[in-house]
């Protein structure tokens, strides 16, 4: 399976970095939350709302909304990892930076030549 150029479309990545304890005016909340990488960006082929062609790559009781291919079958992405695939990562120069992410990973599978993911879209609201 190949990824024609004209099929793709550019989408970023956020990768989950760990856990970090929050503060708010430099007092402990006993929560923790997640650190991630900047976005960065790269071309995948993105299919319709609920792809359901791939399917069976993921089996039938995981809930997505898109499948994601990449022609790489070595490309890190995890379970943990955000996408902005609709919406916007924002400026990187501009307050708030970057916007929420639009889609988080459910399941990543390889296969031969190249990596098939299953998103599932979110809202966050800031």
């Amino acid at each position: 399976m190949r990824n024609l150029e004209r099929d793709t479309q550019l989408v970023y990545i956020s990768r989950y970095q760990g856990l970090t304890a929050q503060e708010v005016d430099g007092k402990l909340t006993g929560k923790n939350v997640p650190q991630r990488s900047a976005p960065e960006a790269f071309y995948p082929s993105v299919s319709m709302e609920r792809g359901e062609a791939l399917g069976t790559y993921f089996g039938v009781n995981l809930d997505y909304d898109r499948v994601v291919t990449i022609d790489d079958p070595a490309f890190d992405i995890g379970e943990a990892d955000v996408l902005w695939i609709d919406a916007p990562v924002g400026d990187p120069e501009g307050e708030g930076y970057p916007n929420p992410h639009d889609y988080i990973v459910k399941k990543v599978a390889r296969k031969g030549s190249y990596t098939v993911i299953a998103v599932s879209r979110v809202e966050i609201r800031r």
